[in-house]
């Protein structure tokens, strides 16, 4: 069982969002059930593809992910960019864009860094 832990930034961007796309929840707990097997920490099974998931940077003991995350009544290029990171068996949300919102992939990768320290050193 992973433990799923959201950084302040990604809990006030996704409030937001949630206002915006009603269906943003059921996509995120759709997300997390699908985390419970392609992350899990004894036999991981590849069940994403890899052009929705993208590993942004490894480190020595945790590495940082984004995932377009499917939500009903958007288009795919609508779907809200999440970014986080994994450890063993813990999952931190970091924060949450769009292409909506025109987000810029390269600022939002240097500001997960900076998050990601919140949680693992």
């Amino acid at each position: 069982m992973l433990n799923f832990v959201f950084h302040p930034c990604f809990e006030k961007e996704s409030a937001s969002l949630k206002r915006r796309f009603p269906f943003f929840d059921s996509g995120l707990e759709s997300f997390k059930r699908i985390c419970e097997v392609h992350f899990d920490p004894v036999s991981p099974k590849q069940v994403i593809a890899p052009a929705k998931l993208h590993r942004i940077k490894s480190f020595t003991n945790f590495s940082i992910w984004k995932i377009e995350l499917a939500v009903k009544n958007l288009r795919p290029n609508q779907f809200p960019r999440v970014w986080f990171a994994v450890q063993g068996a813990t999952v931190a949300f970091l924060c949450v864009a769009t292409h909506i919102d025109n987000h810029d992939d390269n600022s939002m990768a240097r500001e997960v860094e900076l998050l990601v320290g919140t949680f693992f050193n």
